[in-house]
């Protein structure tokens, strides 16, 4: 993983945190063992992290949920 911005700055360790958060959710997101109610949560948490993201240039990733 870069600790780079899609703009090639460095990233913040603040920073950086959320984007092992939103890689944590979208590797949970595929875990087969989850309830559809949990998986659905997750869909909405990958979705709201990833627009916090996206909006910091933080990653060029979107998510497949």
């Amino acid at each position: 993983m870069s600790d780079q911005d899609v703009l090639g700055n460095n990233r913040t360790a603040s920073e950086q945190r959320l984007v092992e958060a939103y890689d944590v959710l979208k590797a949970l997101h595929e875990d087969a063992d989850l309830s559809p109610t949990a998986k659905a949560g997750v869909a909405e948490a990958v979705s709201s992290l990833w627009q916090v993201l996206n909006n910091l240039a933080l990653t060029d990733d979107r998510p497949a949920v």
